[in-house]
């Protein structure tokens, strides 16, 4: 502490001794060098302040992200559910429901063939389809009952769909697979 004193009287008797010129060319230098270190500790806080400012806006960037994942997945995690309660609750006799909706349409099946109960590969889930022919269908019952097909009750979809036009009647002759999926219990 002594030092420092010493060091500050020694300095003062020295400006003491300088003519007013060179008191002020000293004032002069030292300001000069003061505002560059204020200018260097500046620059150095504002780049510290932009490289904060930079990882913040990164950081938001990435939460916006999540944020948007996190919905998407909530969505699709909503929807899986709700498959696999539909895929248990599935209770669907394929002969019986074509048999009973073509009946209510009024349409005649021509022949329906089981390819049986098969597992989807890597899944849990089983898929039973059903070949069915229609012979001599008109367009607009066909559409019909396609749509009901698959509107209706579970999970039962058209897989495959053949049509071909009879050069004699303005009917069609049809082959579809339809297909039913239930969750292995």
């Amino acid at each position: 502490m002594e030092r420092i004193r010493q060091l500050i009287s020694d300095a003062s008797a020295a400006l003491g001794r300088l003519s007013p010129r060179e008191r002020g060319l000293v004032g002069l230098a030292g300001g000069a060098v003061l505002v560059f270190v204020v200018a260097i500790f500046a620059l150095t806080v504002s780049r510290k302040v932009d490289q904060r400012e930079a990882r913040i806006k990164l950081k938001l960037q990435q939460l916006e992200e999540v944020a948007k994942l996190t919905v998407g997945f909530r969505a699709q995690e909503a929807e899986r559910t709700d498959l696999e309660r539909r895929l248990r609750d599935n209770k669907v006799r394929l002969f019986t429901y074509l048999d009973e909706l073509s009946k209510k349409d009024g349409i005649a099946i021509g022949g329906m063939n089981d390819k049986g109960t098969q597992a989807l590969e890597g899944t849990k889930i089983n898929e039973q389809s059903v070949e069915v022919t229609f012979t001599r269908i008109p367009l607009d019952k066909l559409v019909k009952f396609l749509t009901e097909v698959e509107a209706g009750q579970g999970l039962v979809k058209v897989t495959r769909l053949r049509v071909t036009p009879r050069n004699d009647e303005p009917v069609l002759d049809a082959w579809l697979t339809v297909t039913t999926y239930t969750l292995e219990t």
